[in-house]
């Protein structure tokens, strides 16, 4: 099974990106009500070594997302 196919393994840079989407997707719909900043670790110099998204909330709060694989 290849990664892109259906039940196919995921790598966790195709699952960090496909979750930035869908979270950068919701500032359209709802702009600056709840999320207001989606960046990946590397975007916003995170040091670390692992997959994951920095997500900042309109309060100014900020959430870190870790892409760790477990199987």
């Amino acid at each position: 099974m290849g990664s892109g196919r259906r039940g196919g393994k995921v790598p966790e840079k195709k699952l960090q990106d496909l979750l930035q989407t869908i979270l950068r997707d919701d500032l359209k719909v709802e702009p600056r009500y709840y999320i207001t900043s989606v960046r990946t670790f590397e975007e916003a110099g995170v040091p670390t070594e692992d997959r994951g998204l920095l997500v900042t909330m309109s309060d100014g709060s900020e959430y870190q997302i870790t892409i760790v694989k477990s199987r």
